[in-house]
């Protein structure tokens, strides 16, 4: 759970962009009321902060997305042993 995807918000935001975001996330009902709350708190607090500034640093979903789909192109057969699988290659902008 990345608390800044959820809030919409970058990691420059201050308390009061924090508060306006849980507002509006909780309008717009796209996460649990739970998930919202928690990434609140996460980022209310410095230290917790400070860790998801640290940890939320790399955005993994487009490097999933590229093994996925090369995976799935590569093995149209569900059977796939340990000697067929390869080294993904992912050039340094991500394609």
């Amino acid at each position: 759970m990345n608390p800044y995807n959820i809030l919409k918000l970058d990691q420059t935001a201050s308390k009061a962009d924090i508060i306006r975001a849980t507002a509006q996330a909780m309008r717009e009902r796209t996460y649990s009321g739970r998930e919202i709350a928690e990434a609140q708190k996460e980022l209310m607090d410095p230290v917790s902060k400070a860790a998801h500034e640290f940890i939320c640093f790399i955005d993994v979903k487009p490097f999933l997305e590229i093994c996925r789909s090369q995976i799935s192109t590569e093995n149209s057969d569900s059977s796939v042993n340990s000697s067929d699988l390869k080294y993904l290659h992912i050039s340094e902008n991500g394609l």
